[in-house]
């Protein structure tokens, strides 16, 4: 792209005696003007463009004018091919022209997304691409929005239907404990602000016809990036705090270990099957109930134990089986990852005997016998030592945790580690 665009340089810079405005991307040129000094600029792309390798093509050409200028721009442009229209057109995945073309540029637009949004929210990027490049759009992104709310999240969730607040939840980050899925009638605004921004020096070396790049023209437009970027992380916080303080108790729990270091990295990586990566439907609407504190549907009504089956109960309960299913889960898979660096790695290593030794605590474990979860050779690069490690898996949603962050609760299950292998 950037090799293309200095060879191109020297025909852009002779089309410039025409007295016209001009923009390129790669091989696509745009003027604005009068209609004459337009027309002298195509005449000389026509003749003098092939000789720089570059061919303009009057079936792909449309020239914009105002409705009074219509009859005399196709008298001007007679035989030339190119077309001659009115109320506007697309360029570069936008649209120019009168306020009614690009009205119904973006509605049929949204329309496209409504059909698709419900298999892929990936969509969103081409969104956000018409909401930086059109401006007061806010209101036409409304039907999308609509869309997502009553089809997509349903459908992907399994719950319905979505309040506010939920909503609200959900366009959240996924580092902020939502799922990325945001509101695209309320980006327009700042996404278009930013864009205009950013670009703004750019654009006025447009206007000006200006031959020279100013040398700091890329750190300005780092520095509008990074301010922009500083803007959006600022308000997403406030989001997150306006929010938390409306949640019930229990969902604001949910977002707050949502928001944890790690916990959105399922939702975040690629749904590659032969990495496991890949969940059929029904894991992930239960993931995902887990996740906010909803009930996953079809629960049994009771626990192999007797009790009533509820999601606490069920990560609870040590009949039940999903302490253990999920402590060994985390067990064999650090084990797996040992395996690609160090050596000698096995799973539920014994401890030595005592033999006389004592240790500090009274809740120490000094049984015979005594094992931990992996222990790995070599992890500390030197002398051949052996590195142990133990898993511990707690339900932070369990009502002993209900009044601890989770910065104490990881403390506190730290402590009782050291305290069951200290020696004196």
């Amino acid at each position: 792209m950037a090799m293309y665009g200095i060879g191109i340089l020297p025909l852009i810079k002779k089309l410039q005696t025409c007295d016209v405005t001009q923009t390129w991307y790669a091989d696509d040129a745009a003027a604005a003007g009068s209609t004459a000094n337009i027309r002298c600029w195509w005449d000389m792309i026509t003749k003098a463009g092939p000789m720089f390798g570059y061919y303009p093509n009057a079936s792909k050409t449309h020239l914009i004018v105002k409705q009074e200028y219509v009859q005399s721009a196709k008298g001007l442009f007679d035989g030339s091919g190119i077309t001659v229209i009115a109320d506007g057109d697309r360029y570069l995945g936008a649209a120019i022209g009168t306020r009614t073309h690009i009205e119904q540029y973006v509605k049929n637009k949204i329309s496209e997304f409504i059909a698709y949004s419900a298999f892929c929210h990936g969509l969103i990027g081409k969104c956000t691409y018409l909401a930086r490049t059109i401006p007061h759009s806010s209101e036409l992104f409304i039907p999308l929005e609509n869309a997502i709310r009553t089809i997509f999240l349903p459908s992907l969730t399994g719950q319905s239907p979505f309040n506010d607040t939920d909503r609200n939840m959900l366009a959240l980050p996924t580092r902020l404990g939502g799922l990325g899925i945001i509101n695209p009638s309320l980006i327009p605004l700042y996404h278009y602000t930013t864009s205009v921004n950013v670009t703004s020096a750019l654009a006025n070396l447009v206007i000006t016809r200006a031959t020279l790049m100013p040398s700091d023209l890329g750190i300005q437009q780092l520095e509008e990036k990074n301010l922009a970027r500083n803007q959006r992380k600022a308000m997403e916080t406030a989001s997150v705090i306006e929010l938390l303080a409306i949640l019930p108790a229990k969902q604001k729990r949910s977002v707050e270990i949502a928001s944890e270091k790690g916990a959105s990295s399922w939702l975040n990586a690629l749904p590659i099957a032969r990495h496991g990566f890949a969940l059929h439907k029904s894991a992930f609407r239960d993931a995902i109930c887990l996740r906010y504190g909803w009930q996953p549907p079809l629960l049994p009504s009771h626990c192999i134990c007797g009790s009533i089956y509820t999601v606490e109960h069920a990560m609870n309960c040590p009949s039940g089986g999903f302490p253990s299913i999920r402590h060994n889960e985390v067990q064999d898979l650090t084990s797996a990852f040992l395996s690609e660096v160090c050596h000698n790695v096995h799973t539920e290593p014994t401890l030595q005997p005592l033999q006389g030794e004592h240790l500090k605590y009274k809740s120490a474990n000094g049984e015979v016998g005594a094992r931990l979860d992996v222990a790995a050779q070599n992890f500390w690069g030197k002398d051949h030592q052996t590195a142990y490690f133990d898993v511990r898996i707690f339900n932070p949603f369990a009502q002993s945790y209900a009044n601890s962050s989770m910065s104490k609760c990881y403390r506190k299950h730290e402590l009782d580690k050291k305290r069951n292998m200290k020696k004196e």
